[in-house]
């Protein structure tokens, strides 16, 4: 999910970033507020049944890809 700055456009990140072959929602805070996200770099990834995994920090290639292994997992 994308959310940056009142004036910044958060779909713009995930054009720059290449990370849109799954949705992203550009939020200004309620989204973040639902899933426990106080601050960026975040990553929420949801589950099959519908919960929530996340990460509140920075994240390499390895740790996305382990925080999406365990999503499948749960």
């Amino acid at each position: 999910m994308a959310g940056l700055a009142p004036n910044e456009d958060g779909l713009a990140a995930v054009e720059e970033w290449g990370i849109g072959t799954f949705p992203n929602i550009a939020d200004r805070g309620p989204i973040w507020s639902r899933f426990g996200v106080f601050g960026q770099p975040a990553a929420i990834v949801v589950t099959a049944d519908g919960g929530a995994l996340g990460h509140m920090g920075a994240l390499d290639k390895a740790g996305f890809q382990d925080l999406v292994d365990r999503a499948r997992a749960a």
